[in-house]
């Protein structure tokens, strides 16, 4: 008998254990358990008690529950501390679009949230707005800082620079950059797209109907927008007059040779070229010779199809000064395509000062009174002129400093007949000097006897 009650207590404890081990996980027991294992006596009898959540059993085991993970002991030594940061005041370039995950804070494990308390947590590729203020809390082992780091973010937004002319207009020949562009402030860089694009250096040539993009900056950030310039590369058009004279004071009745030459100065080609030409009235035209185009002396237009790059052309006109008149010249653009550019340099002038010198080219040294010398009319004027007369073999047979128009057909210098001896008639030529620094006159004169 004594046999058979062992087995039957031994019987249920087992059931009782099985049943602590249910109803009661690891480390836990609330007074939800409809009751707990707490003493077992010999009488066999069981006893419940809802006290604590503690069953006593009569007989075998006392078991006590323990303490649970939010008591006070545990808290205070699994609290997790906030974050840390090195600014709780930071600033951030509005242009770079800055997220949560830009902003500094010393720990790497973090979340975050929009109020300080409670509130919405917030994903890490949240946007940061300007002036706004984010908190963060520090997870450590699966576990959450219940206080969180205040954060103030500003956003810092430039405006995009300015400029006068955002069509800006260079030419070939200045062979511009980015450098040459014109934007009203300072502390500007260049890209080549509005948005992204390539950083583009201060000496990066410019290209013809390409735009360019400048943005401000200012403490390392730039300016959300960027403001655009196209631009405008334009070959040069510039037609240059230049005109020359043989003789500055020629004579009256002496020839002279005017040349007027139009270069192309410019990277363009010239077409329909048209040169006037104003010849004054102490002029009377002789004759033309040219390198392009054509010259009508009716209306004095000087007309040219085309002149290339560096090209110039040469119009030379053979003139003689008249008694009577003036002596000024003009030539001068009149139209062109393309259009010239730079007009200072579109037109030439000239103005003559004649001598009174007029060289008689006949005279009769034969003792009758009339017409017996040689004459130069206003030589008088000229004390350091120098005149040369010479036979048509080209020997000289007469020379005189200062001629006061004395000579009376007679050498002076030994050679075709002797010096003294009057010379025969015919043919002879002169070369006049009216001082040291005019040019030559010369010409032909006849001397006859009878």
């Amino acid at each position: 008998m004594a046999g058979s009650l062992n087995r039957s207590e031994g019987l249920v404890n087992l059931i009782i254990l099985i049943f602590l081990l249910v109803c009661i996980p690891a480390h836990s027991c609330t007074h939800s358990c409809p009751m707990a294992m707490s003493k077992v006596n010999q009488s066999s009898r069981l006893y419940t008690s809802q006290e604590a959540g503690t069953t006593f059993l009569p007989g075998t085991v006392t078991v006590t529950t323990p303490p649970g993970p939010h008591s006070a002991s545990t808290d205070m030594r699994d609290k997790v501390a906030p974050p840390t940061t090195k600014n709780t005041q930071q600033q951030f370039c509005a242009m770079e679009h800055p997220t949560l995950e830009s902003i500094q804070v010393n720990e790497p494990h973090i979340v975050w949230y929009n109020t300080p308390v409670n509130g919405k947590q917030l994903p890490i590729e949240t946007s940061l707005l300007n002036n706004t203020t984010y908190y963060a809390a520090q997870l450590k082992d699966g576990k959450e800082s219940s206080d969180r780091l205040a954060i103030r973010v500003s956003l810092l937004s430039l405006l995009a620079p300015t400029t006068n002319n955002p069509v800006q207009v260079f030419f070939t020949e200045d062979a511009p950059t980015i450098g040459d562009l014109q934007v009203l402030e300072s502390n500007i860089v260049w890209y080549d797209q509005a948005v992204a694009g390539s950083l583009l250096d201060f000496d990066t040539p410019l290209s013809h109907g390409k735009s360019y993009y400048a943005a401000l900056i200012n403490n390392s950030c730039e300016s959300t927008e960027r403001l655009w310039v196209s631009v405008e590369i334009k070959e040069t058009s510039d037609l240059k007059i230049n005109k020359t004279v043989s003789k500055q004071q020629p004579m009256i009745g002496e020839k002279i040779m005017l040349t007027i030459s139009v270069e192309n100065n410019g990277s363009s080609n010239f077409k329909e070229v048209i040169i006037g030409e104003e010849l004054e009235s102490g002029f009377k035209y002789l004759s033309k010779n040219l390198t392009h185009g054509n010259y009508d002396p009716r209306n004095n237009k000087w007309t040219i199809d085309t002149l290339a790059p560096m090209e110039k052309a040469v119009l030379s006109l053979e003139l003689e000064t008249m008694a009577n008149g003036q002596y000024g010249s003009t030539s001068f653009i009149e139209s062109s395509v393309p259009r010239d550019m730079d007009p200072q340099n579109n037109s030439a002038q000239i103005n003559l000062e004649p001598s009174c010198i007029t060289i008689y080219n006949e005279f009769t040294p034969n003792d009758d009174g009339d017409n017996d010398y040689f004459k130069i009319e206003c030589i008088e004027n000229f004390p350091d002129s120098n005149l040369q007369i010479f036979n048509r073999y080209g020997a000289l047979v007469y020379q005189k400093k200062a001629y006061q128009n004395n000579w009376r057909g007679l050498a002076n210098v030994n050679g075709v007949v002797g010096k003294g001896e009057p010379l025969p008639t015919g043919t002879y030529f002169y070369i006049l000097n009216l001082d040291n620094t005019s040019e030559n006159t010369t010409g032909w004169l006849f001397l006859r006897k009878d």
